[in-house]
């Protein structure tokens, strides 16, 4: 059996190699310096409201206020939207980022920014690579001790990909088809065997390229025969009675045990924050979900003892309109855009930037996608001035010099 023929007959390394569980062909000596920090990025898709989430103005007129009201937290002076309950209790835990904004109140290319940094006018093909696939370049699609993908996303968002780094840093969609990819349909014995045989008849034969043949082989197995599919056996997870009532909770629940298993960076999206209409009521649908299973997250990832390495990320790809409209909603808007991080490695328990007193623009300790790119990246061990050459061998700018950090320089 020749290599062609076993790629095209083996489920196992077709789905891995084409879900992005490919070898890493090179070793990439770039300016990082590795830890054991990770991110969990949440992504309220839809454009969720600034206001009824992190800015709830009550002081403002009634047009514009939170429609939920505001609740009290546990750091004096902070206020968080009204139906957020739970995360209210843990506020010091939080840095609530009011500054946070950009130029586009389009889904699809404001998406394609917040998720990668840098502006995308291309629609909805992904120009630059997302957060996740460059720490997934930088330590290796596959880094984790189990054979865990670096990169894990519980479930699609637009722009999430590897653009022009290339396809085996695109991520491993850890959903239906992905999680049974990861699980070993014959016994170990029998599978190890028949990879041996396989290594046997490639030592005999002419290879184009086999040390790339090699190490994709040599991954996948590992990935098949380690730890990896057990990272998503949610139900045997102690917590998993706290997490099962609803698919959010299920999905923060195997971003986490990804981390645990030794993933750097995981997506998790909960859909729905598009209230042109119906603001109140869709809120009360949405909010309490996001309120709980993210202080769940949290709470778990403490107790774990990796508090201070674990990053979360909760943000949007625009706002809402500040003044409501005539169908009791609110409409597309860019200058003032949700977000909140949380790490016990930095201070939190504060306000970062702020904007005007009706929350129509982000006008102190202004940042945007640039700078929360930068905030991850460092958080990740990334520094300064670093390149990386795209599929067409042009050297292409990953960090710059002129970004903030969001937690540190505002």
């Amino acid at each position: 059996m020749n290599r062609r023929s076993f790629l095209s007959n083996s489920a196992l390394f077709s789905s891995l190699y084409l879900g992005g569980v490919s070898a890493s062909y090179a070793k990439y000596d770039k300016l990082v310096n590795s830890n054991d920090n990770a991110v969990i990025f949440v992504f309220l898709g839809g454009g969720a409201t600034h206001i009824e989430t992190f800015n709830p103005i009550p002081n403002s007129p009634v047009e514009r206020r939170s429609v939920t009201g505001a609740t009290s937290t546990n750091v004096d002076g902070i206020q968080l939207g009204g139906l957020f309950k739970e995360l209210s209790k843990r506020t010091d835990r939080v840095s609530v980022v009011r500054g946070f904004r950009h130029l586009d109140s389009s889904h699809a290319t404001a998406t394609h920014w917040v998720m990668g940094g840098e502006r995308n006018q291309g629609g909805t093909m992904p120009n630059y690579p997302s957060y996740g696939s460059v720490v997934a370049g930088y330590y290796g699609p596959t880094s984790s001790p189990h054979g865990l993908p670096t990169y894990i996303k519980t479930s699609r968002i637009q722009g999430d990909g590897s653009a022009w780094m290339g396809q085996k840093f695109m991520g491993y969609e850890a959903n239906g088809r992905g999680v049974a990819d990861l699980t070993l349909k014959q016994p170990v014995e029998d599978f190890k065997s028949r990879t041996s045989l396989l290594q046997q008849i490639e030592d005999r034969s002419p290879m184009n390229g086999g040390e790339q043949w090699v190490e994709l082989q040599k991954q996948a197995s590992e990935v098949i025969t380690g730890k990896a599919s057990e990272a998503f056996m949610l139900e045997k997870d102690a917590d998993y009675e706290s997490f099962k009532g609803n698919k959010l909770g299920k999905d923060m629940l195997s971003a986490i045990r990804a981390i645990e298993y030794g993933a750097k960076f995981s997506t998790v999206t909960i859909g729905g924050w598009d209230m042109h209409t119906g603001i109140e009521a869709g809120l009360n649908r949405q909010q309490p979900v996001l309120d709980l299973y993210l202080s769940l997250a949290m709470d778990r990832v403490k107790e774990k003892g990796s508090g201070k390495n674990v990053m979360f990320v909760v943000t949007s790809e625009f706002g809402r309109t500040p003044k409501i409209n005539g169908n009791a909603g609110r409409d597309h808007w860019s200058n003032s855009v949700p977000l909140l991080i949380a790490c016990d490695g930095y201070e939190m328990g504060r306000i970062i930037g702020d904007t005007d007193k009706n929350a129509e623009v982000a006008e102190v300790g202004v940042c945007g996608p640039q700078d929360l790119r930068w905030t991850i990246l460092s958080h990740m061990g990334l520094q300064r001035g670093n390149t990386w050459d795209s599929t067409e061998g042009r050297p292409m700018l990953i960090t710059g010099t002129e970004e903030k950090n969001i937690l540190t320089d505002i």
